[in-house]
């Protein structure tokens, strides 16, 4: 739990991702270990895509190399939730996003599914990545006017600044201990959403304009390959709390009142 923890009626949140990393596998190439995956999961995650992904190789004065390699969606028929899998990673994607205890549960279900599979060898990474989208019932014809909305720390501070305000971004980065850090990137943007409909189906579908982007990205790393944990449901489930709860204390912060209750719905 942190200070001023809320549920909001009209949350701002467009993505929220979580993401585990391991070192190859070749199970989560094989054909009939994706069937199985896909038949375990079924029920929450019935449509299976096939997605390219590219990769771009850069050496000291050489040419660089383009590649791509296959990856494997599962989603929900809402297209809303979806688990990506590849033989390095899988990540749990939702523009529904409920409360923690539910994505929680639902990672869990994920996990256990590949430890069945005996999939991962090991954890390198555990990731989690909120992104908020902040638009508000005003309008913003600079971005010195996010100053009523979000903290004004987040704003650069100028007692006669030369002109309008056109962009601001920033970014952050805490370091919460036991190989754990929180990346948090701030901008005030006019233009397209930052999150796209091009995998998941977002919940609204904002016209370009105004809007503050909070995008908090917390993580767990193994300093050296050595220290690489066992997957284990415990390990997972420890992990991602601990690393949840700094992001919202950072979330609550960046808010003013006002904006609360705009996200509360109230007028």
């Amino acid at each position: 739990m942190y200070d001023r923890r809320e549920i909001y009626k009209h949350a701002p949140l467009a993505l929220v991702t979580a993401e585990v990393r391991f070192p190859y596998s070749p199970r989560l190439r094989h054909e009939d270990t994706l069937d199985r995956i896909q038949l375990a999961l079924e029920e929450l995650l019935p449509v299976r895509r096939t997605e390219k992904r590219f990769t771009v190789e850069i050496s000291a004065g050489k040419d660089s190399k383009a590649s791509t390699f296959n990856v494997q969606r599962f989603l929900d028929r809402t297209h809303t939730l979806s688990l990506v899998t590849s033989p390095e990673a899988f990540t749990v994607e939702t523009t529904r996003y409920g409360e923690f205890d539910s994505f929680l549960t639902f990672m869990t279900k994920v996990s256990e599914v590949l430890i069945q599979e005996k999939a991962i060898p090991a954890i390198d990474r555990i990731g989690l990545r909120f992104i908020d989208e902040i638009r508000v019932p005003e309008s913003i014809e600079n971005a010195a006017q996010w100053v009523d909305w979000v903290n004004p720390g987040l704003l650069p501070s100028i007692e006669t600044p030369p002109g309008p305000l056109k962009t601001s971004q920033g970014i952050a980065l805490f370091d919460l201990g036991d190989s754990a850090q929180l990346q948090f990137q701030f901008a005030a943007v006019n233009g397209a959403p930052a999150v796209s409909n091009a995998f998941l189906r977002r919940q609204s579908d904002p016209e370009p304009g105004p809007f503050f982007v909070l995008d908090l990205d917390s993580f767990w790393q193994a300093a050296t390959p050595e220290e690489s944990k066992d997957f284990t449901i415990d390990f997972l489930r420890s992990t991602l709390s601990r690393l949840h709860a700094p992001m919202g204390q950072v979330f609550q912060s960046a808010l003013t009142d006002r904006l609360r209750n705009v996200f509360r719905g109230v007028s």
